[in-house]
């Protein structure tokens, strides 16, 4: 695991100055993801699948197989079935040596598009794990990309990030694209030559078993093995499943996302060695690729090793033998088609599956199955055996369970690993949807220096609130790792650890309260950023199935990001300060701006079609103002800015925060279809947008203006009115009067109401307050407010 950098303290919240965050903006992606737009005979007996004798096991097949030798066959087609030999492949976990281009405001993010200069020049995080673990940085297999197909393609090629590269075919014609649409993966049996297997000859049988999957609007898509048998000949699935296993996924994951596949009806089927794999190694790992589908099993399927992962316990697993393929049908002659099934069929059922099945088929051997008829009818049994659509809403609209704020609970993890947690859960209305936040801190020498060890002050007070407001449950979670020294914490040195106790208590938390897993957000600032996007993000996200991930300075990646296609829609939110490069933390060489820049360029080319950065003038390291972060991220994730203004684009920095005031009808637009963001704001128009942000309260305006300069029949007298009402006083108001810092400062103070406030050096009380809250620097400069400033301003009043 590369190293990754610590962050050195930060400092109290009383020390750490709050700017605004108006001289910033969250770019749009590149571009929106859009999705092109009678039972075979046999019985299927009860319990034990078999009543006759027991057949070796696939392991102790293993043993017999290593110690004879392995004669090629002759001219008949043999599948060779031995066993899976759980020998990890060690593959190079290296780094990209050349940073990606980040994004500016005036860029329009894309992955093809033509980009500015890098902005750093200093080594990247990888960069400088690796000088410190090996003294040299190595490269770097990229994946390929996988094409969108609508016909019939044969023999197209794919490399996985590691560098794993095999073939496949794709059976399109027959298929509706308006429709949702699909998928089968096939994998056939192992065998000595290549033209012995029928993934070799795409008009053949594959043809026919094609024409099953168009019936049911899927995509066949047959995939060679990557993997030769020991002679570098023939093809097996079995011998390096590992391996294999790696390839597949990441295929699975690309070719899902590349042609809008229905991420819920992805079917795997396999033959021989191929139904093996399904069963050794793709379904005993986290199934990402998928959310839904099923499992085709014929004539093997085994598992007398491993345990089935629980994730998708109600998928369809069907397994097919015929009454004869036993021992003596394939080589090495001990190994039984028949036990397999029996043996896999059974440990998937204990284990849980209750949409398991086995079917003993009349043929007489290992090379007489009816491949289209058995996928045909595997289909067709499995969608009457789905799970009803209406079952699975009343699922997702469970309520949540009522909860109360606790600090310091405690979680152990099935592997043993303990640690703590906060929860923030005041004001939460449990009659609608109750989403979450896990919040991870960063890394600090001393636990004392973290925010997480002061629950009750602080920023994860004020996250909290923000959160709570949202009607979100705010859990600061503590990571279970200490530093080298064992006196600090730290999310990135084990992230495999840590990952593997985070992602069992989150499934766990969500699960017992009954939370809207639809609404699971993780916001991570520096180390805890760089453990969402190297480990959570980039691994199995079965504990949730939407909201969103906020990184804030950090959030760096290889460049190897595999994730499924609901994954990949959802918000990639990182924020980071202009000036927060080298030399703010340890290492020194390390910085913060260069891993949002490597980090989002990743996801960005990995498909995320919702990767923005925001990037905040005048920002160091310890600068940010979480709460706000926090807020803006929430409030923009998911909406299309309702703004359409002929003069404004996406490239002003307040561009977000216009948004949020035109979506909540605050600060609208003129007539003529413009903004006019460079114009300046009067007082008539501030203390309508005050009354606006207050919930326009009833008013009773007298019926003689108390004011000499703003008649009764004012468009906005009744603002004024009521602003009045708020402590601004005085014969005349001056209702055209540009709006400076000072004024908008008295303004919102008495519409909040006056709250106390230390003057702290500043020329006013209510200069000292907008400042204190982020609002404006608390200068007494005579200069008018633009209106995009002043839609920034009032973003952060009311959030």
């Amino acid at each position: 695991m590369a190293l990754r950098p610590r962050t050195v303290k930060a400092g109290s919240l009383a020390a750490i100055a709050v700017p605004t965050v108006l001289g910033s903006t969250l770019l749009s992606p590149a571009s929106a993801f859009a999705p092109v737009v009678q039972d075979i005979p046999g019985g299927t007996p009860q319990g034990s699948l078999f009543t006759a004798t027991a057949q070796s096991t696939l392991s102790q097949v293993a043993v017999q197989v290593r110690q004879q030798a392995e004669a090629p066959a002759t001219n008949q087609v043999q599948p060779i079935q031995q066993t899976y030999t759980a020998q990890a492949t060690q593959a190079a976990q290296t780094e990209q040596a050349t940073p990606a281009t980040f994004q500016s405001a005036q860029t329009t993010p894309s992955a093809q598009a033509t980009q500015t200069a890098p902005i750093v020049t200093e080594p990247t995080l990888s960069q400088v794990a690796n000088a410190q673990t090996a003294q040299a940085a190595q490269s770097t297999v990229a994946g390929s990309t996988v094409p969108a197909t609508r016909t019939n393609q044969t023999f197209l090629s794919y490399t996985s990030p590691a560098g794993t590269t095999s073939r496949y075919h794709v059976y399109a014609e027959g298929v509706d694209f308006s429709k949702p649409v699909g998928v089968v993966f096939y994998f056939d049996g192992d065998y000595w030559r290549n033209d012995q297997s029928k993934v070799y000859d795409p008009s053949g049988e594959l043809a026919q078993m094609a024409a099953s999957a168009a019936a049911q609007n899927m995509l066949f898509v047959p995939v060679i093995s990557p993997d030769t048998n020991r002679y570098d000949a023939g093809v097996t699935w079995w011998e390096d499943m590992e391996r294999n296993g790696e390839f597949f996924r990441s295929f699975a994951s690309s070719f899902i996302a590349a042609n809008g596949v229905d991420s819920s009806n992805v079917w795997t089927m396999g033959y021989s060695g191929g139904a093996e794999f399904i069963t050794y190694e793709l379904n005993t790992k986290p199934q990402t690729w998928r959310n839904g589908g099923g499992s085709i099993m014929v004539a093997g399927g085994g598992l007398d090793e491993g345990t089935p992962s629980a994730a998708l316990k109600s998928q369809p697993m069907f397994w097919y033998a015929n009454s004869n393929d036993g021992t003596g049908e394939t080589y090495p002659q001990t190994w039984s088609a028949r036990g397999a099934v029996e043996g896999g069929y059974n440990a998937y059922r204990n284990a849980g599956y209750t949409n398991a099945s086995a079917t003993v088929l009349n043929g007489s051997g290992h090379f007489d199955y009816n491949f289209s008829q058995i996928l045909s009818n595997s289909l067709t049994k499995g969608k009457a055996t789905a799970a009803p659509k209406a079952e699975q809403k009343q699922q997702s609209t469970q309520r949540a369970r009522t909860m109360s704020s606790a600090t310091y609970q405690s979680y152990t993890s099935p592997a043993g690993t303990t640690s703590q947690y906060h929860v923030y859960a005041n004001n939460l209305d449990y009659s609608k949807p109750v989403g979450v936040v896990f919040y991870f801190d960063g890394d600090y020498w001393q636990r004392d220096e973290s925010k997480v060890y002061t629950p009750d002050e602080g920023m994860l007070a004020a996250m909290g609130k923000i959160a709570n407001a949202r009607n979100m449950v705010f859990v600061p979670v503590i990571s279970p790792d200490t530093n080298a020294s064992g006196d600090g914490i730290t999310w990135w040195e084990d992230m495999d650890a840590n990952g593997e106790f985070f992602r069992s208590f989150a499934k766990s938390f969500v699960s017992e309260n009954n939370l809207d897993a639809s609404q699971v957000w993780t916001m991570g600032y520096s180390g805890g950023a760089e453990f969402i996007t190297y480990e959570l993000t980039d691994h199995n996200t079965s504990w949730r199935n939407g909201g969103g991930s906020i990184m804030v300075a950090g959030g760096d990646s290889d460049g190897s990001v595999d994730a499924d296609a609901t994954t990949k829609a959802s918000p990639m939110y990182w924020w980071v300060g202009a000036n927060d490069t080298s030399g703010n933390t340890n290492p020194v060489t390390w910085s913060a701006r260069g891993a949002v820049e490597s980090g989002y360029n990743a996801y960005l080319s990995a498909g995320f079609s919702d990767a923005r950065v925001k990037l905040i003038d005048g920002f160091s390291h310890h600068d940010y103002d979480l709460p706000h972060i926090l807020a803006s991220s929430l409030d923009f994730a998911g909406k299309t800015p309702a703004l359409g203004y002929s003069d404004l684009s996406d490239s002003n920095p307040n561009y977000n925060e216009i948004s949020w005031n035109s979506d909540h009808r605050i600060m609208l637009g003129f007539a003529d279809g413009t903004f006019r963001p460079n114009a300046s704001v009067n007082r008539a128009q501030l203390a309508t947008y005050l009354y606006r942000v207050a919930g326009r309260p009833a008013v009773n305006a007298p019926a003689v203006s108390p004011f000499s300069d703003v008649p009764v029949n004012h468009p906005a007298y009744k603002e004024i009115y009521w602003l009045s009402q708020q402590g601004i006083t005085g014969s005349d108001f001056r209702p055209l009067e540009a709006v400076t810092e000072s004024t908008m400062a008295e303004f919102m103070y008495r519409a909040a109401g006056s709250p106390a406030q230390a003057q702290g050096g500043y020329a006013s009380q209510a200069l000292a307050w907008t400042a204190s809250n982020g609002i404006g620097t608390g200068s007494t400069s005579s200069a008018a407010i633009t209106r995009d400033a002043m839609a920034g301003y009032l973003y952060i009043y009311a959030n």
